[in-house]
């Protein structure tokens, strides 16, 4: 019986030699990084992160590449990850997969190349990942079991000896790009009658869910005034990230005499959106009823306050004639009278001089 078993492993040497060979205890070994499969498949999961603001509508591509000769490669050997999907800041897109399946293949190792594909960079301010990941994929007879298979991978970032991962992942960094601007203004207008004097008027620009405001905001509001009728600048709005924007913009009832303020309150909609060079910005003003409107204009009707009533003395004024005019029919008649009375003594006078000078003779 010993002669018999000595016999046997003597046989059995060579083949546990070349198993050793093909599978060495590095490869076998299934640790914290590595990939475990399934008994004919393996998934390796692709990442690809975006630090900074990406480029709208670029198509980051990884693909895989076989080193080994007769390897089994998943159906397609490039994965897209479109880049309408990026935003501002941090972008992680959801983990693709390289689907290997080894249910046709001998048993054995096999090896990988997975690697970015650098898109076309127009603008110049982007940077491409160039990582290069090693896979080894070790399709076995787990525990010696001839029955059994089992697929596992160990992916290898940078050299087939770097650093192992459990994801390929790859990271494009992309400069910031300069913010998008507006500078909105509001202007005043007076109906009805001319101020005597300039009065102030203050206007109010508030933010609407958190919406970025002109430097000296507080709370959530930048109040601006504007004396007599004219314009000015709320001050400049600085867009570092697509989307869009709500305020609202009222004037404030101060109860000044003589006016009627103009109780508009104006929705100012501003769009912001990722260009290949800056953020566009695009502004839209709405009233209450929804009616579009082209600036943030407010009109203030004034009323002057009555005058109060003088009455002037009379007057005599001489007309061309030489006929005494003045401005009270009742002081003309006595006038009249009184001249006529005069001449009435004048004449009575005339006459008893004229009887005196008889009795004289």
């Amino acid at each position: 019986m010993k002669i018999k078993h000595r016999l046997m492993a003597a046989a059995l040497a060579p083949a546990l030699l070349l198993l050793a060979a093909l599978f060495p205890a590095n490869a076998l070994a299934v640790d914290g990084h590595a990939i475990k499969g399934d008994a004919t498949t393996v998934k390796v999961p692709v990442s690809v992160t975006t630090s900074g603001q990406g480029i709208p509508g670029e198509t980051y591509t990884v693909k895989i590449e076989a080193e080994t000769d007769g390897a089994p490669m998943p159906s397609t050997s490039e994965i897209d990850v479109k880049g309408e999907e990026l935003k501002a800041g941090t972008y992680k897109g959801d983990p693709a997969e390289f689907d290997l399946d080894f249910s046709k293949a001998r048993v054995g190792i096999y090896k990988y190349r997975i690697s970015q594909v650098a898109p076309e960079n127009t603008t110049g301010r982007g940077e491409y990942d160039s990582t290069v990941y090693y896979m080894t994929v070790t399709y076995e007879h787990p525990d010696g079991d001839m029955s059994k298979t089992l697929v596992t991978a160990a992916v290898h970032e940078g050299t087939p000896e770097g650093t192992k991962v459990a994801v390929c992942n790859f990271t494009n960094t992309y400069a910031n790009l300069p913010a998008g601007e507006i500078d909105p203004p509001v202007t005043k207008k007076i109906a009805g009658d001319k101020p005597a004097k300039k009065s102030t008027f203050d206007f109010v620009l508030e933010s609407i869910d958190g919406a970025p405001l002109p430097e000296g905001a507080k709370d959530g509001k930048l109040t601006t005034s504007i004396e007599g009728e004219g314009s000015i600048e709320f001050g400049t709005i600085a867009y570092t990230k697509a989307g869009t924007y709500e305020y609202r913009c009222y004037e404030i009832d101060k109860g000044e005499d003589g006016y009627t303020y103009d109780k508009t309150v104006y929705t100012m909609r501003v769009a912001v959106t990722e260009g290949t060079k800056n953020f566009k910005v695009e502004r839209a003003i709405v009233d209450k009823n929804g009616k579009e409107h082209d600036s943030l204009t407010f009109v203030n009707t004034y009323k002057a306050p009555a005058k109060p009533v003088v009455n002037k003395p009379a007057t005599v004024k001489k007309g061309g004639s030489g006929v005494v005019k003045t401005g009270d029919t009742n002081s003309v008649g006595a006038v009249v009278a009184l001249g006529a009375i005069g001449a009435v003594v004048a004449a009575a006078a005339v006459v008893m001089k004229r009887d005196d000078k008889k009795e004289e003779k």
